[in-house]
């Protein structure tokens, strides 16, 4: 296990010293470093441990391994938790910048693929009618969590996790929301970090809105792609006709049909990582935890792809890797 952590240390280290150097903080200064910490959290998703007070006890008994003199106690390791979002948002798509310039037949990202999924909320079912009355008729029930309707699984009450991959499945950003969130509000939060090398995006129709699209061909020249197009009878703008021309023409409809064999089976590493396949309940409820949790499951399937392409595997076996650090 150490080697392993060693390799992907250095990897994650000096792809952390490609940002620019952040404002230095008034303060003590951090005794758990970063990468440190996203180490350990990756660790914990493959060993499927959430409670703190075990993350604690585990740390304890091999600080040494990520290089810490002693274990960070309870509080700090929730802290630490907390603010993942904030620091995996900044280092998934420098991840995948890393990787394309490793090797951009593999992880290269002119073309890619867009999608939601709904992961179970922890806890009871919160209805449509007790929801509209404000009632919640068990403790048990996530109130933060809400219903989306998924084309596979029907009905289903939690939290969505809006995820962009590469043609080989490889995650570059991913986002995530109360299940209920229209899936073109995410657009620009997922296409921003990597607008200097995307071109093109493949989604499904839950992304189709003019606002949203238009606003992002306008400033990052990247077109969104789904089944729908503007109706035809309507007076089309520039930017209608030019959307309708490459959606409906031979290489959008090539494009589009790529998408489902790209992005389910990343959403299955993640669920296979995770054990949330099935109808399996998230380990945590209310958004903030469940969005540390879910961007460090794709993180992880980054860092797991990474080590296996550079261990010359499968890009997507998952049992090495897991074997390593269980």
């Amino acid at each position: 296990m150490q080697t392993k952590l060693d390799a992907l240390a250095n990897f994650l280290t000096q792809s952390w010293q490609t940002q620019p150097p952040a404002k230095a903080k008034r303060g003590k200064p951090q005794q758990y470093s970063t990468i440190s910490m996203v180490l350990f959290f990756m660790i914990m998703h493959i060993k499927q441990i959430h409670a703190f007070k075990t993350m604690h006890k585990w740390a304890t008994a091999h600080h040494a391994l990520l290089g810490w003199k002693q274990a960070p106690d309870r509080k700090t390791i929730r802290r630490r938790f907390l603010i993942l979002p904030a620091v995996l948002k900044v280092l998934m798509p420098i991840i995948a910048r890393q990787c394309d310039q490793l090797d951009h037949s593999i992880f290269g990202y002119a073309w890619a693929y867009a999608d939601k999924s709904v992961f179970r909320a922890l806890g009871g079912l919160w209805h449509a009618k007790h929801m509209a009355q404000g009632v919640v008729p068990h403790p048990s029930i996530d109130t933060e969590a809400s219903w989306a309707k998924s084309d596979y699984h029907g009905w289903r009450f939690g939290y969505g996790l809006h995820l962009i991959c590469n043609r080989y499945r490889f995650p570059l950003m991913a986002a995530v929301t109360t299940a209920s969130t229209k899936d073109y509000t995410l657009l620009e939060t997922l296409v921003t970090p990597l607008r200097t090398h995307l071109s093109m995006v493949m989604a499904d129709k839950g992304y189709f809105s003019l606002a949203a699209l238009q606003a992002l061909y306008e400033q990052f020249s990247v077109l969104v792609i789904t089944p729908s197009l503007f109706k035809a009878d309507q007076l089309l703008s520039s930017f209608q006709r030019y959307y309708n021309d490459l959606a409906g023409c031979v290489l959008g409809r090539l494009g589009y049909s790529r998408r489902k064999p790209s992005i389910e089976p990343c959403f299955a590493h993640l669920k296979d990582l995770t054990g949330l396949t099935g109808e399996h309940q998230l380990p945590y409820q209310g958004l903030d935890r469940v969005n540390s949790y879910l961007l460090m499951a794709t993180c992880t399937v980054q860092l797991m792809m990474y080590d296996n392409y550079t261990n010359q595997r499968d890009l997507g076996s998952m049992q090495a890797f897991r074997t390593t650090f269980q």
